[in-house]
Protein backbone atom coordinates (compact mmCIF):
# COMPACT_ATOMS: atom_id res chain seq x y z
CA UNK A 1 0.00 0.00 0.00
CA UNK A 2 2.95 2.48 0.50
CA UNK A 3 4.36 1.57 -2.30
CA UNK A 4 1.32 2.68 -4.53
CA UNK A 5 1.02 5.46 -2.43
CA UNK A 6 4.39 6.43 -3.32
CA UNK A 7 3.74 5.65 -6.99
CA UNK A 8 0.33 7.81 -7.29
CA UNK A 9 1.84 10.86 -5.34
CA UNK A 10 5.03 10.36 -7.68
CA UNK A 11 2.56 10.42 -10.84
CA UNK A 12 0.93 13.85 -9.32
CA UNK A 13 4.18 15.43 -9.63
CA UNK A 14 5.48 14.39 -12.72
CA UNK A 15 2.16 15.72 -13.79
CA UNK A 16 2.59 19.26 -12.77
CA UNK A 17 5.98 19.51 -15.38
CA UNK A 18 5.75 21.68 -18.39
CA UNK A 19 8.16 21.58 -21.43
CA UNK A 20 10.07 24.66 -20.59
CA UNK A 21 14.07 25.18 -20.74
CA UNK A 22 14.50 24.52 -16.62
CA UNK A 23 12.69 20.94 -16.83
CA UNK A 24 14.13 17.71 -18.39
CA UNK A 25 11.83 14.49 -19.07
CA UNK A 26 10.77 12.43 -16.07
CA UNK A 27 12.04 12.58 -12.56
CA UNK A 28 15.47 15.00 -13.76
CA UNK A 29 14.58 18.86 -13.08
CA UNK A 30 17.08 21.59 -13.55
CA UNK A 31 17.73 23.59 -10.39
CA UNK A 32 20.16 26.06 -9.05
CA UNK A 33 22.09 24.79 -6.12
CA UNK A 34 22.16 27.81 -2.95
CA UNK A 35 23.65 26.38 -0.46
CA UNK A 36 24.51 23.63 1.87
CA UNK A 37 27.51 21.10 2.80
CA UNK A 38 28.98 20.81 -0.55
CA UNK A 39 32.50 21.98 -1.59
CA UNK A 40 31.92 24.09 -4.73
CA UNK A 41 32.38 27.47 -6.44
CA UNK A 42 29.27 27.16 -8.97
CA UNK A 43 27.34 30.45 -9.56
CA UNK A 44 24.16 30.13 -7.04
CA UNK A 45 22.20 31.84 -10.15
CA UNK A 46 23.43 29.00 -12.64
CA UNK A 47 20.29 26.31 -13.34
CA UNK A 48 22.62 23.79 -15.15
CA UNK A 49 22.54 21.18 -11.81
CA UNK A 50 20.03 18.06 -12.24
CA UNK A 51 18.25 16.55 -9.31
CA UNK A 52 16.58 13.42 -10.35
CA UNK A 53 14.60 11.79 -7.87
CA UNK A 54 13.69 8.03 -7.79
CA UNK A 55 11.63 5.56 -5.26
CA UNK A 56 15.08 4.94 -3.77
CA UNK A 57 17.28 7.68 -4.29
CA UNK A 58 17.76 11.22 -4.41
CA UNK A 59 20.64 12.48 -6.69
CA UNK A 60 21.97 16.25 -6.94
CA UNK A 61 24.64 16.44 -9.92
CA UNK A 62 26.71 19.65 -10.08
CA UNK A 63 27.74 21.56 -12.61
CA UNK A 64 31.32 21.51 -11.67
CA UNK A 65 30.99 17.46 -11.57
CA UNK A 66 30.14 17.19 -8.11
CA UNK A 67 27.39 13.93 -6.96
CA UNK A 68 25.74 13.47 -4.02
CA UNK A 69 23.16 10.51 -3.26
CA UNK A 70 21.50 9.76 -0.68
CA UNK A 71 18.49 7.28 0.43
CA UNK A 72 15.28 8.67 -0.35
CA UNK A 73 14.03 7.27 3.27
CA UNK A 74 16.99 8.97 4.73
CA UNK A 75 15.20 12.22 4.08
CA UNK A 76 14.09 13.70 7.57
CA UNK A 77 12.86 16.53 6.49
CA UNK A 78 11.33 19.18 3.81
CA UNK A 79 10.92 22.64 3.21
CA UNK A 80 9.10 25.24 0.83
CA UNK A 81 10.33 29.09 0.63
CA UNK A 82 11.40 31.14 3.24
CA UNK A 83 11.98 28.81 5.66
CA UNK A 84 13.60 26.43 3.90
CA UNK A 85 16.08 29.18 3.28
CA UNK A 86 16.37 29.67 7.31
CA UNK A 87 15.90 25.45 7.76
CA UNK A 88 19.39 24.97 6.15
CA UNK A 89 20.62 28.61 6.18
CA UNK A 90 21.02 27.63 10.32
CA UNK A 91 22.35 24.91 10.04
CA UNK A 92 25.11 25.70 7.27
CA UNK A 93 25.51 28.77 9.49
CA UNK A 94 25.95 26.82 12.61
CA UNK A 95 28.52 24.45 11.23
CA UNK A 96 30.29 27.13 10.52
CA UNK A 97 30.43 26.14 6.79
CA UNK A 98 29.69 30.20 5.84
CA UNK A 99 30.40 31.39 2.22
CA UNK A 100 28.97 33.27 -0.26
CA UNK A 101 26.89 30.37 -1.83
CA UNK A 102 26.55 28.63 1.38
CA UNK A 103 24.33 31.79 3.35
CA UNK A 104 22.93 32.95 -0.34
CA UNK A 105 19.59 31.86 0.33
CA UNK A 106 19.31 32.83 3.93
CA UNK A 107 19.46 36.50 3.62
CA UNK A 108 17.89 36.87 0.17
CA UNK A 109 14.34 38.69 1.11
CA UNK A 110 12.32 38.19 -2.44
CA UNK A 111 10.17 35.25 -3.10
CA UNK A 112 12.05 32.75 -4.31
CA UNK A 113 11.13 29.12 -4.91
CA UNK A 114 13.26 27.83 -2.00
CA UNK A 115 13.64 24.03 -1.47
CA UNK A 116 14.91 22.51 2.03
CA UNK A 117 16.22 18.87 2.00
CA UNK A 118 17.60 17.97 4.90
CA UNK A 119 18.80 14.46 5.37
CA UNK A 120 21.80 11.50 7.54
CA UNK A 121 24.38 11.02 5.23
CA UNK A 122 26.26 7.64 5.54
CA UNK A 123 28.17 8.46 8.79
CA UNK A 124 24.45 9.17 9.99
CA UNK A 125 25.24 12.67 10.58
CA UNK A 126 22.77 15.18 9.85
CA UNK A 127 23.06 17.64 6.80
CA UNK A 128 20.97 19.47 4.26
CA UNK A 129 20.94 21.27 0.78
CA UNK A 130 19.28 24.21 -0.04
CA UNK A 131 18.07 24.23 -3.80
CA UNK A 132 15.87 26.50 -6.07
CA UNK A 133 13.18 25.16 -8.29
CA UNK A 134 11.45 27.25 -11.69
CA UNK A 135 8.28 28.43 -11.00
CA UNK A 136 7.19 26.08 -13.72
CA UNK A 137 9.12 22.35 -12.13
CA UNK A 138 8.78 23.49 -8.16
CA UNK A 139 5.63 21.87 -7.07
CA UNK A 140 6.71 18.29 -8.79
CA UNK A 141 9.86 18.51 -7.00
CA UNK A 142 7.82 18.91 -3.66
CA UNK A 143 5.68 16.21 -4.58
CA UNK A 144 8.11 14.02 -5.78
CA UNK A 145 10.11 14.46 -2.59
CA UNK A 146 7.56 13.84 -0.37
CA UNK A 147 6.40 10.79 -1.99
CA UNK A 148 9.33 8.88 -1.86
CA UNK A 149 10.47 10.30 1.35
CA UNK A 150 7.05 10.85 3.40
CA UNK A 151 8.73 13.49 5.17
CA UNK A 152 7.38 16.04 6.61
CA UNK A 153 7.42 19.47 4.96
CA UNK A 154 7.63 22.76 6.77
CA UNK A 155 6.44 25.70 5.40
CA UNK A 156 5.54 29.49 6.45
CA UNK A 157 1.90 30.77 7.16
CA UNK A 158 2.52 32.81 3.95
CA UNK A 159 3.92 30.90 1.63
CA UNK A 160 1.40 27.79 2.61
CA UNK A 161 -0.63 28.70 -1.09
CA UNK A 162 2.27 27.91 -3.06
CA UNK A 163 2.95 24.25 -2.35
CA UNK A 164 -0.86 22.68 -2.48
CA UNK A 165 -1.64 19.42 -2.88
CA UNK A 166 1.31 18.31 -0.30
CA UNK A 167 -0.19 15.93 2.10
CA UNK A 168 2.26 16.23 5.28
CA UNK A 169 2.85 19.84 5.50
CA UNK A 170 3.62 21.41 8.54
CA UNK A 171 2.73 24.95 8.97
CA UNK A 172 5.52 27.42 10.90
CA UNK A 173 3.62 30.79 12.06
CA UNK A 174 5.18 33.94 11.49
CA UNK A 175 7.78 34.59 14.65
CA UNK A 176 9.38 38.19 15.35
CA UNK A 177 12.34 37.97 13.39
CA UNK A 178 15.63 37.33 15.67
CA UNK A 179 18.26 39.73 16.51
CA UNK A 180 20.88 39.97 14.25
CA UNK A 181 24.02 38.30 15.68
CA UNK A 182 27.14 40.65 15.45
CA UNK A 183 29.54 40.32 12.44
CA UNK A 184 32.06 40.92 10.62
CA UNK A 185 33.54 40.15 6.96
CA UNK A 186 36.54 38.86 6.62
CA UNK A 187 37.99 38.48 3.10
CA UNK A 188 40.89 35.92 1.85
CA UNK A 189 42.79 35.57 -1.13
CA UNK A 190 45.62 32.88 -1.59
CA UNK A 191 48.64 32.50 -3.89
CA UNK A 192 47.98 30.12 -5.48
CA UNK A 193 44.39 30.86 -6.16
CA UNK A 194 41.36 28.16 -5.19
CA UNK A 195 43.55 27.03 -1.83
CA UNK A 196 41.46 25.85 0.60
CA UNK A 197 40.00 27.84 3.84
CA UNK A 198 39.04 26.98 7.04
CA UNK A 199 37.65 28.48 10.04
CA UNK A 200 38.04 27.58 13.42
CA UNK A 201 39.05 23.91 12.36
CA UNK A 202 36.01 23.74 9.85
CA UNK A 203 36.53 23.71 6.09
CA UNK A 204 34.83 27.40 4.81
CA UNK A 205 35.51 27.50 1.32
CA UNK A 206 38.01 28.27 -1.35
CA UNK A 207 39.82 31.65 -1.63
CA UNK A 208 39.28 33.83 -2.96
CA UNK A 209 36.04 34.40 -0.83
CA UNK A 210 34.65 36.57 2.27
CA UNK A 211 33.63 35.18 4.91
CA UNK A 212 30.81 36.98 7.48
CA UNK A 213 31.44 35.33 10.90
CA UNK A 214 30.49 36.14 14.14
CA UNK A 215 32.79 38.96 16.08
CA UNK A 216 35.21 37.38 18.33
CA UNK A 217 38.28 35.70 17.98
CA UNK A 218 38.66 33.18 15.76
CA UNK A 219 41.82 31.04 13.26
CA UNK A 220 42.16 30.88 9.55
CA UNK A 221 44.29 28.29 8.02
CA UNK A 222 44.86 27.89 4.11
CA UNK A 223 46.05 25.02 2.73
CA UNK A 224 46.78 23.90 -1.18
CA UNK A 225 48.38 20.44 -2.15
CA UNK A 226 52.28 20.29 -2.34
CA UNK A 227 52.31 23.56 0.35
CA UNK A 228 52.76 24.95 3.90
CA UNK A 229 50.05 25.47 5.80
CA UNK A 230 49.38 29.17 6.00
CA UNK A 231 47.76 30.34 9.37
CA UNK A 232 46.45 33.30 11.35
CA UNK A 233 44.47 34.51 14.50
CA UNK A 234 42.52 37.32 14.16
CA UNK A 235 39.93 39.17 16.52
CA UNK A 236 36.53 40.35 14.16
CA UNK A 237 34.90 42.99 15.98
CA UNK A 238 31.28 44.34 14.43
CA UNK A 239 31.39 45.32 11.71
CA UNK A 240 35.09 45.39 10.69
CA UNK A 241 36.02 44.47 7.16
CA UNK A 242 39.29 42.20 7.65
CA UNK A 243 41.63 41.39 4.33
CA UNK A 244 43.97 38.29 4.29
CA UNK A 245 46.41 37.76 1.90
CA UNK A 246 47.82 34.23 2.26
CA UNK A 247 51.08 33.65 0.04
CA UNK A 248 51.36 29.77 0.43
CA UNK A 249 55.07 28.26 0.25
CA UNK A 250 56.85 24.97 -1.14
Amino acid sequence: MKLLRQSVALCVALAFLTITTFADSGNNFKVRYNGGTLKTKIDPKDWDNHLTITSDNVLLELKDGQKVEFAAKNITGLSYGQEASRRVGTMVALAILISPVALFGLFHKKREHFIGVEYKDAEGKGVGVLLQGDKDNYRAIMTALEAVSGAPVSVSEKDREFVPGLANVHTVKESAPAPELATGNVSIASDPDGADVYLDGKFAGNAPSTLKIPAGHHAVIVKANGMKDWQRELDVSAGSDVKLNAKLEK
